[in-house]
């Protein structure tokens, strides 16, 4: 097997960015003018406040207890190794308009976890702005940053404009019809090239590497093939970074540049006191739940937007992503598509590797989705957790969709087991959770959570993950599962949490698992607005458009920080560093053979087994031991 070999310039490319071939050294300055035109603002009265709509808005101003007013963003790409010198906005005439209330401000933003208070609060807060003069105060902000795009190295520009401004005291929203965009920028004297050599790079712990070797074998041997290179983590130098960590980041980022891979696979659990494969923690806290959480997007955000290298310890303690010091200084954007499979053991490589090579052969899109949610926020008129799972169905058009609701008496374990095995493409959890399990409410009852414990599984939570995915005998026909919740791919905690536990399931479960390594937030009555709602939102846009699973991470991400760039605080960060996938990046959801027409070798005891399953769930473990000894 061929070795991607260490090269000495790893360290000369980490002092100089891209060296030369990133210069901008060219005098010569362009400047891209641009123009938006602004409907009127629409008032919207909601009880005893108002909100303000625009047409043209991509998101809400959403700083918790300020006034919610439309933001337009507008997103630029250009070549990467471009220097943006200076943009400058300017307003048309300002219109005033009277309004008759205080506009709606935005929500608190709360914790989508099974272990926190989960309830909005009832009493009714008293709106007061008596310490704003004008919201926003400034018009637009601008950042740029390196990602990538279509499998090319780009240059992102995102501008935020605020084309509504608030002046509580006066009563009076002011607006302009117009907006001109002036945008300098200078493109790189010598354009950046990258090799074309190789797709994907595998980094695994030795002992995965003779159960994960059938994955490259099988990449390699696609027509057209997934260009593959599997590498130990004992083929990784000493590349003078602080630490292991950081040479595998620097070990990516000569891949490359020396390979030109655009996708990449880290295999190996994190437990905490045992790593099998080396964990970046971000320091973004969530107090009491956690100080710190996983982030593997620190391995994919290779380059800032100048090409230089991105350590993420701007003040250079070794707490890394540290919020509000490290942060603002980061550039965020994913530069490869990357996942990763938390294996702790080379069985569980083996039935993953089974999977992903058996998936072609078996996932015909069928337009059918399951849909988990109920009443995330109690306490308000919104049914968050419902409310997201029909705002994903209108970017799944075509789709029809099985409700598993608090509020239709629908979710129970064994309807969601049924809804595994009734060839969905997709599942959908909006609600609570923790590494372990996912729960929500029923309507305006936050004492109760859904779906109902076992008689085993005595759990507050649906996926007591040691028990009730034994119930999940879903065979070939695998769906690609997103979780808002918290902590659902928290794999520093447990070799079995929630979302690998789907991957990791033989004879059933899922492909790919989307959703958050660390404490999760979400907003009362707006729960899409923002946060892990807006992420379960664009995921389902993304699979639908993008299909392949890297490049759905990594445009979640980078639309995230191109949506709501100029109103960040520590939550949205957060959001960003805290969603993963556990998967292959590289597969695509596409068409391949009809799940129904392919035969399914299994003994006939199987399927007397599964129906007492399905009717005693409680004897699901004894079952499925049983049926371990069988295959």
């Amino acid at each position: 097997m061929k070795k991607l070999l260490p090269l000495m310039a790893v360290g000369i490319l980490v002092l100089g960015g891209l060296g030369a071939g990133a210069g901008t050294d060219s005098s010569e300055e362009f400047i891209m003018p641009d123009s938006v035109v602004f409907s009127r603002p629409v008032v919207y009265e909601k009880e005893n406040l108002i909100s303000i709509e625009l047409t043209e808005a991509n998101s809400n101003s959403m700083e918790t207890g300020k006034p919610m007013l439309p933001v337009v963003s507008k997103v630029y790409t250009f070549e990467f190794g471009t220097s943006i010198d200076n943009v400058e906005v300017t307003f048309s005439d300002v219109i005033e308009q009277e309004v008759t209330k205080l506009i709606m401000p935005a929500p608190e933003k709360l914790p989508v976890s099974i272990n926190s208070i989960n309830k909005a609060n009832k009493q009714e807060k008293v709106v007061s702005y008596s310490d704003i003069d004008i919201y926003p105060e400034n018009r637009f902000s601008y950042s740029a940053g390196a990602g990538i795009k279509d499998g090319k190295h780009v240059v992102y520009l995102s501008v935020s404009l605020n084309p509504v401004q608030y002046k509580p005291s006066e009563n009076k929203i002011y607006y302009s019809e117009n907006a001109f965009i002036n945008i300098e920028y200078t493109p790189p004297a010598n354009p950046v090239t990258f090799p074309d050599d190789y797709d994907l790079l595998i980094i695994t712990a030795p002992e995965f590497e003779s159960a994960l070797q059938p994955l490259v074998d099988h990449k390699n041997g696609l027509d057209p093939p997934v260009r593959t290179i599997m590498v130990t983590l004992d083929d990784i130098p000493a590349a003078g970074g602080t630490d292991e960590q950081e040479d595998i980041k620097l070990y990516i980022k000569d891949a490359i540049e020396t390979w030109g891979i655009t996708y990449v696979i880290l295999a190996g659990a994190g437990v905490k006191e045992a790593e099998i494969f080396p964990v970046r923690y971000a320091y973004i806290p969530s107090q009491p739940h956690e100080d710190s959480f996983p982030s593997d997007l620190y391995y994919a955000d290779i380059y800032n937007e100048t090409g230089v290298f991105q350590d993420w310890d701007y003040d250079g303690d070794e707490k890394y992503a540290e919020f509000p010091t490290d942060i603002p200084n980061m550039d965020v954007h994913p530069d490869v598509y990357l996942a990763r499979l938390p294996i702790a053991e080379a069985s569980e490589a083996t039935t993953i590797v089974d999977k992903i090579i058996d998936y072609k052969a078996h996932n015909k899109m069928m337009k059918k989705i399951m849909q988990l949610g109920g009443d995330t926020f109690t306490g308000n008129s919104q049914m968050e957790g419902e409310y997201a799972n029909t705002v994903v169905m209108t970017k799944l058009p075509g789709y029809s969709t099985t409700e598993l609701w608090g509020s239709n008496g629908k979710l129970t374990k064994s309807n969601v087991a049924k809804g595994f095995k009734s060839g969905v493409d997709f599942v959908d959890f909006s609600g609570h959770g923790s590494w372990a399990s996912w729960a929500t409410h029923p309507p305006n009852d936050e004492d109760t959570w859904i779906p109902p414990p076992t008689l085993i599984s005595n759990y507050h939570g649906w996926l007591y993950i040691d028990f009730d995915f034994y119930m999940v005998n879903n065979a070939k026909k695998l769906p690609v599962v997103v979780i808002n919740a918290c902590s659902t791919n928290k794999f520093t905690e447990s070799p079995n949490c929630l979302g690998w536990k789907t991957l990791s399931k033989s004879g059933g479960g899922g492909i790919a698992a989307f959703g958050a390594s660390g404490i999760g937030y979400g907003s009362p009555g707006q729960e899409t607005s923002s946060a892990m709602g807006w992420m379960e939102v664009k995921s389902f846009e993304e699979l639908y458009n993008t299909k392949v699973l890297g490049e759905v991470l990594a445009n979640c991400v980078t639309s995230y920080y191109n949506t709501f760039e100029g109103t960040f605080d520590f939550v949205d960060y957060k959001t960003m560093l805290e969603f993963s996938m556990f998967g292959d990046p590289t597969l695509a959801i596409q068409d391949g053979d009809d799940p129904r027409s392919v035969p399914v070798n299994r003994p006939v005891f199987h399927g007397v087994l599964e129906g007492l399953i399905d009717s005693f769930p409680q004897l699901a473990r004894l079952f499925e031991l049983i049926l371990a000894k069988i295959n």
